[in-house]
């Protein structure tokens, strides 16, 4: 049977392990939380314990069960550190390009009289801008992935148009507008501490 004080020091522990893996400050949990730092502090520092509330609000916020916050477990991973989140965005971007060269070399020797085999490059461009919205979303870049988001909306509308022989194809970039303005204001009104 475990005590309080048990109770309180396998939380403490666990507070403070996922906190550091979803990467957040205790200032930025408590605005997740609407609740304050100091609760946070006295709650990592097993001088209290959270309310069943709010331990339901930590699990969900976490993506994991209450069971996994009250209970005593192995070691956590530890985050990744950030000076390695732009090398893995480079090696996934380039892992991109890589793919779309293979293509247009393969469709060079195989198949040399299909037209307009450079539009792999082309595609490569929103796949790529793709890779970069994910990762700046996992880092939690909001400027990042407002950048990437609006590069996705224009290149797409870049890809299709190269892709077709259609007069009327040019529409596609005012058919963007509207998603870009949508885009921004996704951008403004977005609370802080959110993705």
């Amino acid at each position: 049977m475990t005590t309080e004080n048990e109770l309180k020091e396998i939380v403490a522990k666990n507070l403070i392990s996922y906190r550091k893996l979803s990467r957040l400050t205790q200032l930025q949990l408590a605005e997740k939380l609407n609740y304050s730092d100091k609760s946070i502090s006295k709650w990592e520092r097993a001088e209290s314990l959270p309310d069943l509330c709010i331990i339901a609000n930590l699990a969900e916020l976490y993506g994991i069960t209450i069971n996994d916050l009250v209970s005593e477990h192995k070691v956590l991973p530890a985050p990744l550190p950030k000076r390695n989140r732009p090398l893995i965005t480079l090696i996934a971007f380039t892992s991109v390009w890589a793919v779309a060269t293979a293509a247009f070399v393969l469709l060079s020797i195989l198949a040399p009289t299909l037209g307009n085999i450079w539009l792999a490059f082309i595609y490569a461009i929103p796949v790529s801008i793709v890779v970069l919205s994910v990762f700046s979303k996992l880092w939690g870049n909001r400027f990042h992935l407002f950048l990437s988001i609006s590069l996705l909306l224009w290149t797409s509308a870049l890809s299709i148009f190269l892709s077709f022989d259609h007069t009327r194809l040019w529409l596609f970039f005012i058919a963007v507008i509207p998603l870009q303005v949508i885009a921004m204001l996704w951008g403004v009104l977005k609370p802080k501490g959110s993705i």
